[in-house]
């Protein structure tokens, strides 16, 4: 019983995590820009790079990424250390870390702080299958990249990045359920985008 109130707080803390936007703050902090007015209005690094400053995008999505990195990592050695497994039970399993990871993806996408107006998520998202599958998404990574920089393909790039990774990790992970869980997140990631994109009327 102990252990589901801790996984449920969590999964509340994940998503408010998700919802504190490091671009509005990073954006508030160059030149006081109030990110919500410029560009597409989303607190994103895109709308950062595009209409404000491309190395502050770049330095943006750095920080989105790390966040969600980070956590994932901070909350598997927390929840998987002896004297507090003893106390809440095991809860730090690839399972339960993904749900906590995709709680943050949400609340990024989708901020009650901002009325559900959030970024797209990429950065957080790369993050997050990095945690579970990083050499599947150091790989797609490296061809998002040079599509961008080459062929100027940022939608097609976005795309890659959240629907390749669980087929590539097909040849590197043996974990089918592992595999399947992560082809469920591609599927809410792109659910989430169509969301975001229809905000932004795109659609």
């Amino acid at each position: 019983m102990l252990s589901m109130i801790v996984f449920v707080f969590l999964l509340i803390i994940s998503y408010l995590l998700g919802c504190f936007s490091t671009a509005k703050l990073i954006a508030k902090s160059y030149k006081n820009i109030n990110v919500y007015k410029v560009g597409t209005g989303h607190p994103d690094t895109q709308n950062i790079y595009n209409n404000i400053d491309k190395t502050l995008g770049i330095f943006t999505g750095i920080v989105d990424f790390g966040k969600m990195y980070f956590y994932i990592v901070l909350l598997s050695y927390l929840l998987n250390y002896p004297p507090i497994t003893d106390v809440i039970g095991n809860i730090g399993t690839n399972n339960h870390l993904l749900a906590l990871g995709f709680f943050m993806v949400i609340g990024h996408c989708l901020p009650v702080t901002h009325r559900f107006k959030g970024g797209r998520g990429f950065f957080t998202y790369i993050g997050f299958i990095l945690y579970f599958a990083p050499y599947p998404m150091m790989i797609i990574a490296v061809l998002a990249i040079i599509l961008v920089m080459v062929f100027k393909q940022v939608r097609f790039a976005q795309y890659m990045v959240v629907m390749l990774p669980p087929f590539v990790n097909f040849f590197f992970e043996n974990d089918s359920a592992l595999l399947a869980k992560m082809f469920i997140a591609a599927l809410l990631m792109g659910i989430i985008n169509f969301i975001v994109s229809k905000k932004l009327g795109e659609i």
